[in-house]
């Protein structure tokens, strides 16, 4: 059983942290499959790919490389390849191509990033994927100097198969009629067949003309893919109408029951395009743009310049992700998109969802007008889904709009030449704001909270609190004093069926040191896969002064706490709250053992917790220290700082009556506390 504790007292968000967010700099977090890039994003490099603009060149769609047949890649190491791209009648002064790379049959998890040739590898990334699972996404790829390109995968070769379908390429161009991007005012939804009846179930091909916003003889269109409720693993091709089917796919769904979306450019005739569905499944296209005709006018506007891979924004190092109903805001730095003199008209970027609260849509638009009625993207919840962009902006940048609550990572691919879209509203969209989701997992320690009535010192978020006697992380629990076993921590955490942005831990006492730094890992890997952002995990009192836990039981906790500590050097998403300090300084909060706690140590251990949350989560505290107090901007780290009178500021009667919850059916019976017997 767990009990919900109502947040109290002060809201805890005094500021509105991500209303809007203007980027500077782009932080870490390597969970679930994203790669973590370095502490702050680094000065644009000389070597990073072209600089020069250039124009659109559509490509009838070719399989350039395919790790099935061998074809395309070359070696560079066990993680690196290269694949030349003298091949797909690219051009050979081509800056860069516009392609699909598709993972198949993935056996674990993974990413990969495709970047220039010869040049350093970036902290981006292009694809994201699970174990099983078949995922492609599209993306522009500045070519190196040697007119190839480079593919770094996180798990080396060996994971499935990786597939590379080529569409188009930009060629050097100073001003164009031809191939230059046109940002359509809105974005345009071209194809629902969830309005005409049932999904098809068998091989389908639908003809899509051009709509009246389009221009006459225009090349290409910027478009988004979505299969909605496939009935069967089916991938989905697009081609100018008329044309010959190629060999090459744009999306890839691996089962029945999904949802998946892919962007890319498509070459059209004065027909429209073509879309081929290899099995049942609904469709929506979306187009946000198109790429002229030699029918156009010459101009400079429209033009493309394309780089490596350079990440904008990382929400899980922030200490707000975006909200259900929520928007945030991205200014992309002038080192990247120049002085503002020639644009950007817009942006091609890859926007990755990580770990969304619901299966929804993310909308990205020029930031402070008016929100399109499209999706640019589509995630599901507790999984990683990369898309690709070609998005218009506005002087104030890009605005993502989420239907469900998601982190997003946001990687610069290129940008467009050409006046900004204009703001139409003075202030950015807002992003609602509400409590974190705190899970509270611990043994016969953390249960005193519950034992004492304590409950009501967890403030400043929604606290579900799930601490009971004799829990242990991975290994059986132990019978406790309330007369059952419960589940470990690990079972607890994976059977939530609510969605958390805080795992508090305080488990670990009943556990063995020689399996305590697996069982942490393990710990850990279930949380993200629960959507987690931040684990708190308090560390643990040392000043044992029993036989519990056999002779040496002190230093099988001090060697937890080594452990514990070294783990939070590797993993970004996990913060040590210090309370073996706080233990140690307030012998009055604990009892002989120097673990449990008493009435004092109850309350105090709710608000080093809810402290702790703030802290990591970068937000005040949710109480002052002292009554009357201040709140500063950050809650200070509760380990690091005097702790406050529990009594004054929570106002709770001595006692020395605890309160248990016995046996299965959970009996309420309040008992003298045995440690003052």
């Amino acid at each position: 059983m767990v009990h919900r504790s109502q947040r109290i007292g002060p809201s805890p968000v005094t500021r509105t942290i991500a209303t809007v967010l203007t980027l500077t700099v782009a932080l870490l977090a390597a969970t679930l499959a994203v790669p973590a890039p370095a502490a702050a994003a680094p000065p644009l490099p000389d070597d990073t790919g072209v600089d020069a603009t250039s124009r659109y060149r559509a490509l009838e769609p070719c399989r350039l490389a395919d790790t099935r047949n061998g074809t395309g890649f070359v070696a560079v190491d066990d993680r690196t390849s290269r694949v030349d791209l003298q091949r797909c009648e690219i051009p050979s002064t081509a800056t860069a191509i516009v392609a699909t790379t598709t993972i198949v049959n993935a056996t674990r998890g993974g990413w990969l990033v495709a970047y220039p040739s010869g040049t350093a590898r970036p902290d981006a990334a292009t694809l994201n994927w699970s174990a099983g699972m078949t995922r492609g996404n599209s993306a522009t790829i500045a070519a190196g100097d040697d007119f190839a390109i480079e593919l770094f995968r996180s798990d080396g070769a060996g994971n499935g198969h990786v597939v590379i379908d080529v569409v188009g390429a930009f060629v050097p161009a100073e001003t164009s009629a031809r191939g230059r991007f046109v940002a359509a005012d809105d974005g345009t939804r071209l194809l629902d067949t969830r309005d005409a009846s049932a999904a098809p179930t068998r091989p389908t091909t639908h003809r899509v003309g051009l709509p009246e916003s389009v221009p006459a003889g225009v090349d290409a269109l910027a478009v988004t893919f979505t299969l909605v409720d496939t009935t069967a693993p089916t991938y989905l091709t697009a081609y100018a109408a008329g044309g010959e089917r190629p060999l090459a796919s744009v999306l890839n769904a691996d089962g029945a029951g999904q949802f998946r979306s892919a962007a890319t450019i498509v070459p059209v005739s004065d027909d429209g395009f073509d879309v081929f569905v290899s099995a049942g499944s609904h469709v929506v296209i979306d187009m946000t743009g198109w790429f002229t005709g030699p029918s156009a006018d010459v101009s400079a506007d429209g033009l493309f310049v394309a780089i490596a891979p350079q990440r904008l924004r990382d929400t899980r190092s922030e200490p707000q992700a975006l909200y259900d109903g929520g928007s945030t805001e991205i200014l992309p730095p002038a080192d990247l998109i120049g002085d503002g003199s020639t644009g950007p008209a817009a942006l091609a970027f890859s926007m990755t969802m990580v770990g969304a609260d619901d299966r929804g849509y993310v909308t990205a638009y020029a930031a402070r007008t008016e929100r399109p009625a499209i999706a640019s993207g589509y995630s599901l919840r507790n999984q990683v889904t990369a898309q690709f962009a070609l998005t218009p902006v506005s002087e104030f940048g890009l605005a993502f709009f989420t239907e469900q609550g998601t982190d997003v990572t946001v990687d610069l691919l290129g940008w467009f030449t050409g006046p900004p879209a204009t703001a139409t509203e003075t202030e950015p969209a807002p992003n609602p704001q509400r409590p974190l989701r705190v899970l509270a997992v611990g043994d016969s320690t953390m249960a005193g909270v519950r034992w004492y009535r304590a409950l009501g010192a967890l403030t400043g978020a929604s606290w579900t609190f799930a601490g009971e006697s004799c829990r242990r992380l991975v290994r059986w629990s132990c019978n406790g004093r309330e007369d059952r076993t419960p589940p470990t921590a690990l079972r607890t955490i994976e059977t939530m069926p609510d969605v958390f942005d805080v795992l508090v831990m305080m488990t670990g006492y009943n556990d063995r040191a020689n399996t305590f730094e697996a069982d942490l890992e393990r710990i850990m890997a279930a949380a993200r896969a629960q959507g987690i952002r931040r684990v708190v995990w308090l560390s643990y009192s040392r000043e044992f002064r029993s036989d519990k836990g056999g002779p040496g039981a002190s230093q099988v906790y001090e060697f937890h706490n080594v452990l514990l500590r070294a783990a939070a050097e590797r993993h970004d998403d996990l913060v040590v709250a210090e309370w073996a300090t706080v233990a140690r300084n307030r012998p009055e909060w604990v009892h002989y053992d120097g673990i449990h706690f008493t009435d004092d140590g109850a309350y105090g251990n709710a608000d080093f917790m809810s402290r702790a949350v703030a802290h990591a989560t970068g937000q005040p505290c949710p109480l002052p220290y002292t009554v009357g107090g201040e709140l500063t901007e950050v809650c200070a780290d509760p380990g690091t700082v005097p702790s406050p009178d529990v009594r004054s500021l929570y106002g709770f009667v001595d006692t020395v009556t605890q309160c248990w919850e016995v046996g299965p059916s959970r009996t309420v019976e309040c008992v003298q506390d045995p440690y003052t017997y």
